[in-house]
């Protein structure tokens, strides 16, 4: 039985039924890829850009030099210092080579940050804190200047105070917690989250709600470690109240904040699912007619089940098969490739909730997305295929062979990626495995033999990948030998199985 399992994906799957760490998979190399791509469409950092678009002063203000700015910060009277701190926050908004270096090295994090104290000038918090979200916006070091330089309570104190302030040290506070876990943890450690709370509501003006739900997300990524749960479990009623809304920016951030979150310990899972309503809106943003919105929300829906068998039944019951199909189908290759990712871990389920995925009409889908689509989601769906050929009833691996799985899932076997062909074959072999022990293995290899799998499987002995070879190797010598009766009795009796109904090219279990 080892070669049931590939090592490096099923090493990261959970099932009850077939032992705890064996078939639903959490993010492996997979996580590699889909958060390379995450990090494309919800930026860890943002700078903010000035307003005067391409326009470096005004006509009738003289440029200044970083050691001139640092002079004008360090100044006596207010006015000197608003301009100085203004003069700042337009060099670092440059939207091209920002010289963030170059106005840290000049020293100039030490007085924004004195600044952000002068209550009596609000125009001067303003613009230093704008001044410090750009740095921020920068390099690890570049961020940990400004959290060295004691920005992080001042930040959250103006967080406090609401308002063009407190929306812009909220946007501040983002930049720094996602530079990583260390910072992150430094912000939260503070008390941002409680100041940040009020920002979370629908009531909230549509600008300052759209930066206080980012970085609450900013708040809840990062992984090595994870975030304390403590600190960020609070904000769920009001995330889960946010999903209602019709702000894309606002949805797309909230969801993703509920990837990550969902993208831990089981005990995660369940403080999400448990919040009020949060589920069911969830699951209606499979729905959405934007990209930014469907993503992580089938993300945070895909990470749910990985759960227990209770958290899978839940996401069930909340009808996510059918918008999860519909995306299988959707064209996009990174959607469909994440909604043939979650149906694997369905069909790695309880028998239960294998056959509802049956019921749904999910095997044809499946199917097609092997026949037709990019190596990548067929690596997904022949996934899904793998877990069913191992967990399914009798009736149920009928119910696949009826669907006319066999021909497509074979010609994997031909795909340049190994992984693939380790999937493939693994599930050949759990197949395989069942019709002996229902008797039907004869039927099954003269079927592999006659579309040209068997001729395939054999040119994998000259593979270049090992596991490949060793696996091909072990399905010829086990089931394609003469010196074994592989077509044996049973192991159990007819009286223990029910045997599927099913006659699909005289394969029958």
């Amino acid at each position: 039985m080892a070669e049931r399992t590939h090592a490096s994906r099923l090493s990261s799957y959970k099932n009850a039924g077939h032992g705890n760490n064996e078939l639903r998979r959490k993010r492996a190399e997979l996580s590699v890829a889909l958060r390379k791509q995450a990090r494309d469409e919800q930026l860890l950092k943002r700078r903010a850009m000035s307003p005067e678009a391409g326009e470096e002063v005004h006509e009738n203000e003289k440029a200044l030099t970083a050691v001139e700015i640092v002079q004008g910060l360090r100044a006596q009277d207010l006015a000197t210092k608003t301009t100085s701190a203004r003069a700042a926050r337009r060099m670092l908004s440059r939207e091209q080579n920002p010289p963030i270096t170059s106005m840290v090295s000049a020293g100039v994090i030490k007085p924004l940050v004195e600044a952000l104290d002068r209550e009596e000038c609000p125009d001067l918090q303003f613009e230093a804190a704008w001044a410090i979200t750009n740095i921020a916006s920068g390099t690890h070091e570049h961020t940990m200047a400004v959290v060295d330089g004691g920005a992080i309570p001042k930040l959250i104190s103006l967080l406090a105070r609401g308002g063009v302030v407190g929306e812009q040290s909220a946007w501040a506070l983002g930049n720094i917690a996602g530079d990583g876990p260390q910072t992150r943890d430094a912000v939260l450690a503070q008390g941002a989250l409680p100041v940040l709370l009020p920002l979370m509501t629908v009531n909230t003006p549509a600008s300052q709600l759209r930066t206080a739900v980012w970085t609450y997300s900013n708040f809840c990524r990062n992984k090595n470690p994870l975030v304390l749960f403590d600190y960020v479990a609070p904000a769920l009623p009001y995330v889960s109240e946010l999903l209602e809304i019709a702000d894309q920016d606002v949805l797309a951030d909230a969801c993703w904040a509920l990837s990550y979150l969902t993208d831990g310990p089981n005990e995660r899972i369940e403080s999400v699912q448990q919040t009020p309503k949060l589920l069911a809106r969830l699951v209606k943003l499979l729905d959405h007619k934007a990209p930014a919105v469907r993503t992580p929300a089938l993300r945070a829906i895909g990470n749910m089940l990985t759960g227990s068998d209770e958290q899978t039944d839940r996401c069930l019951d909340a009808n996510c098969l059918e918008p999860i199909i519909t995306l299988l189908r959707c064209g996009k290759s990174s959607l469909m490739k994440e909604a043939a990712w979650a149906v694997s871990n369905i069909l790695a389920g309880t028998q239960a909730q294998i056959q509802r995925a049956i019921d749904s009409g999910v095997l044809t889908h499946l199917i097609h997305v092997i026949g037709h689509e990019d190596i990548k989601s067929q690596k997904e769906a022949a996934w899904a295929i793998t877990n069913l050929c191992l967990g399914g009833t009798p009736e149920q691996l009928d119910a696949l062979l009826s669907a006319g799985f066999l021909e497509p899932y074979c010609s994997l076997l031909s795909a340049k990626d190994h992984k693939a062909i380790t999937v493939v074959l693994d599930g050949l072999s759990n197949l395989l495995q069942a019709a002996v022990k229902f008797g039907q293995v004869e039927p099954l290899c003269l079927k592999l033999e006659e579309m040209g799998a068997l001729d395939l499987i054999e040119n994998l002995q000259q593979h270049e990948n090992e596991d490949v070879y060793k696996k091909a190797l072990h399905i010829l010598d086990t089931y394609f030998s003469d010196q074994d009766d592989v077509n044996a009795q049973p192991t159990q009796t007819e009286e223990e199985y029910q045997f599927g109904t099913t006659i699909n090219q005289n394969i029958n279990f």
